[in-house]
């Protein structure tokens, strides 16, 4: 494969700010353009250009997200509801479209200030073709096809609709850029001939503008899934008030809002049922189609699109439909992400999907934007790469035999043929060959489905090459995310203290800070780290620490003795007031607060701690709800 790399100049961090980027692109033809790294405005480049675009996505809620962002653009779609309604909508949507395009005028394209833009999802994608055909301006528009790497990742299940789609779009237009941060791998893109051959572009940013993602990477035991770790993060949110904290410029910072990637409707509905969330607490970001799959009251949608002024619910959940191209504002989102080999639905594409999740939070202002929690599991079990081969090599021989056949057969049988192919059931298709059915220039033929085929190899080089073991699955997300700018001492630091045993992490990390100063500022800033560990020595110090043994207990109570009292005091009697009840979750909370305002990073708060600072005393009353609960009472 012939790749082109351009190199963006020192300090840019979006497409749109080197204003030469389009000149040096080939958008008169067909070609590949990796932008190498998510969130850095490929759509928006093309669309804030004066040339007429097409946005092709293969997910509605990246469309509509653009849509927000320039409501200048027609975006063609029609919510899902039934078929007659569908029907009728969509001629109404050609229509509006058709007027859309005439308003234009009949040879404007490149001489107007702003030239139409449309947005449209790549399965109704044959329907603007139909219009802007009608109007004969389909080689006036530059298609871009958005995030294409899903083509590869979804052919599992929708293999016909995406092969028909670029059979399509590549024999009835001239300029096409497929756009990804993450492209289908480049040892199969010329096994898809659509594919094969044009020009690849590679973008090379300036190392100083790329922030390296911080992995903390937790091996799922047998007996926990996604639904038991989810129950205790939203348990301890509820406790702690918050998700994760650490200290950034010298000052604690919380994270209130948690993104969770998990593909798989049905765990989400259950964690959301077994936890108690409400509705004014969940996004849900899943395809429309899932919707009644959801707990009553709860629906798709619903992301924040105000980067200005983000206002989002604590608990975001996002399946498949909204891991790439979806922008997520947030001034303090955290990232989880559950990967399960042991379910096809949840075995994520390393290389393609965990790039795509880590980019999805675009505001630079959120300083837990790059950390994320993969949880994960493993399957060794995988056929051999001879044993696939062979199985491929049979499929391929059997596909070349049915087309070969169909190709010598008479109209009737060929007509026969398409019909047996076509009514194949779902789990028999793509079994023992890729045989599909395409329409070619408005006529049903048969051929081999190259889309599936790629993908099914992939599938098969996922679990064999990451799956079999931990080791395996964690350097691969590791090489996915390029995680090349931390010192590599601090990696391995940090991999060693996220699997130690709770009583050998104060001594690891002691003895790490003790030998490595130069690294404390990244140590500091890392919010899986136990910030006990940070407080004890920073103030205890090394000697300290090892002449107690590194033993917690003992530390927790001289790092206490050295903790002065009188500030915390002051604070208390500032936020309790005489006379007032607080029930014990919310003095907790309170006393937290306190602690870490005071810049006491390792003392974690008791409820019980207040009787320390102040004069209480502790009752039990009835509250709003009917319930009794335990209460201090702030006495003189």
């Amino acid at each position: 494969m012939n790749i082109t790399t351009i190199t963006m100049p020192n300090g840019c961090r979006y497409m749109g700010e080197d204003n030469s980027l389009l000149s040096k692109l080939p958008i008169n033809g067909k070609f590949i353009l990796n932008k190498m790294v998510t969130g850095c405005g490929g759509t928006s480049l093309f669309l804030n250009s004066k040339i007429p675009v097409v946005i092709i996505s293969p997910r509605l809620h990246a469309l509509k997200d653009k849509f927000e962002q320039h409501p200048g653009c027609f975006l063609f779609h029609t919510p899902y509801t039934n078929k007659t309604k569908r029907a009728g909508e969509i001629t109404r949507l050609m229509s509006d479209l058709k007027a859309y395009i005439d308003a234009y005028g009949t040879n404007p394209f490149f001489q107007t200030t702003v030239p139409p833009k449309v947005l449209v999802t790549l399965d109704s994608s044959g329907k603007v073709l139909d219009v802007l055909k009608s109007c004969g301006v389909t080689d006036k528009f530059l298609y871009v096809v958005d995030e294409f790497q899903c083509l590869m990742g979804d052919a599992v299940f929708k293999g016909n609709t995406d092969m028909n789609f670029l059979i399509r779009l590549d024999s009835e237009v001239k300029r096409i850029c497929y756009l990804s941060a993450t492209p289908i791998p480049d040892l199969f893109l010329d096994e898809v001939p659509q594919f094969k051959g044009i020009p690849y572009i590679k973008l090379e940013w300036d190392p100083a503008v790329l922030e390296e993602p911080n992995i903390r990477e937790i091996q799922m035991k047998k007996d926990e899934s996604a639904e038991k770790l989810c129950g205790q993060i939203i348990q301890d949110f509820k406790t702690n008030g918050y998700f994760a904290r650490k200290m950034v410029n010298e000052r604690m910072v919380y994270s209130t809002e948690v993104c969770i990637f998990l593909n798989e409707v049905r765990s989400i509905r259950n964690i959301i049922t077994k936890n108690g969330l409400r509705p004014e607490e969940v996004t849900i970001l899943c395809s429309e189609n899932k919707a009644s799959d959801l707990p009553s009251g709860f629906k798709p949608g619903g992301l924040c699109t105000d980067r200005s002024n983000p206002v989002n619910k604590p608990f975001t959940f996002c399946t498949k439909a909204s891991f790439e191209g979806v922008d997520f504002y947030s001034t303090n989102a955290i990232t989880y992400v559950f990967i399960n080999a042991g379910k096809e639905w949840q075995t994520l594409d390393i290389m393609l999907d965990i790039p795509q999740i880590l980019g999805r939070q675009r505001l630079d202002i959120n300083p837990f934007r790059h950390d994320a929690t993969v949880y994960y599991k493993t399957k060794p079990d995988c056929l051999s790469e001879n044993e696939f081969r062979m199985q491929q090599q049979t499929m391929e021989q059997e596909s070349e035999k049915f087309i070969d056949d169909f190709n010598n057969a008479s109209p009737a049988m060929k007509e026969r043929l398409i019909k047996l192919v076509r009514d194949k059931a779902d789990d028999k298709k793509f079994v023992d060959d890729y045989v599909d059915v395409f329409q070619v220039n408005g006529q049903a033929t048969l051929g081999i489905n190259h889309l599936v085929q790629v993908a099914k190899w992939n599938q098969w080089h996922q679990r064999s090459h990451y799956y079999t073991n931990s080791c395996q699955l964690t350097a691969s997300i590791r090489s996915a995310v390029k995680m090349n700018v931390k010192p590599q001492a601090v990696k391995d630091f940090e991999a060693w203290y996220y699997s130690a045993t709770e009583k050998d992490r104060l001594k690891g990390y002691s003895d790490f800070r003790n030998a490595n100063p130069q690294f404390d500022g990244l140590l500091l800033q890392n919010p899986f780290i136990d910030q006990r560990c940070h407080e004890w020595y920073g103030v205890l110090g090394y000697d300290t620490l090892a002449g107690l043994d590194f033993d917690t207990i003992k530390v927790e109570a001289e790092y206490a003795n050295l903790c002065s009292q009188a500030p915390i005091i002051q604070e208390c009697q500032r936020e309790f007031s005489i006379g007032s009840l607080y029930a014990k979750p919310e003095v907790k909370q309170t006393l937290q607060r306190i602690y870490d305002s005071l810049g006491l990073v390792g003392k974690t708060a008791k409820a019980t701690d207040i009787t320390q600072y102040l004069n209480v005393r502790e009752r039990m009353i009835t509250n709003s709800d009917g319930k009794r609960i335990e209460v201090y009472e702030i006495m003189p």
